[in-house]
């Protein structure tokens, strides 16, 4: 029986990350609630509500708060607010990876009904993705992706997903655009 611990690559890196993070002092310099305080969205913490309840953004034209259930776990705090600052953003056509060219947000104005939602959840849970992983503390990162990890992975292929979709209705609308041009140049109206 060999009882030497065996080498892995992902504890070495680990490792090495760690101490150049402590050496160098490296943490996130804004928490997710202070990423939303400077993009405009006041975090109100809300006590007694029930755990089912995450909170909710205030939906005026122009939203002033975020309010989050304060009962949560902070990873679901962070996580919730996320989401908001995504939805928020995306309702002032900020660009983001999946919608990061005009014809993108052409095709997304003239999609489908539950096409659209459908893009939009995609979008949004991109985005709060990116914004947990950028701005979210260590601890609430890890509990993140620990309480459900296919969320986490599911997001790698959502730019391929919502570029697949507005593409395929790019080449539709064209197909239809160039059909009218035919129809009426080989049927010209007396």
């Amino acid at each position: 029986m060999n009882n030497q611990t065996r080498f892995s690559v992902l504890a070495a890196a680990k490792e090495k990350f760690v101490a150049l993070r402590k050496k160098y002092g490296i943490k996130n310099k804004y928490t997710i609630a202070d990423i939303a305080q400077k993009s405009g969205l006041l975090v109100l913490y809300l006590k007694n509500k029930p755990a089912n309840f995450p909170g909710y953004l205030d939906w005026h034209p122009e939203p002033r708060f975020i309010a989050v259930n304060q009962d949560l776990p902070a990873h679901e705090q962070a996580w919730f607010i996320a989401r908001q600052i995504a939805a928020w953003a995306q309702q002032q056509r900020y660009n983001s990876l999946t919608l990061n060219r005009p014809w993108k947000w052409e095709m997304l104005e003239a999609a489908p009904e539950k096409l659209k939602q459908k893009i939009c959840e995609l979008d949004i849970e991109c985005r709060a993705h990116f914004l947990m992983l950028f701005f979210a503390t260590g601890d609430e990162f890890r509990a993140f992706t620990r309480a459900d990890p296919k969320r986490f992975w599911s997001n790698l292929l959502t730019d391929i997903t919502v570029g697949y979709h507005l593409s395929r209705l790019r080449a539709k609308f064209w197909f239809s655009k160039l059909r009218r041009k035919i129809a009426v140049v080989a049927f010209p109206a007396s």
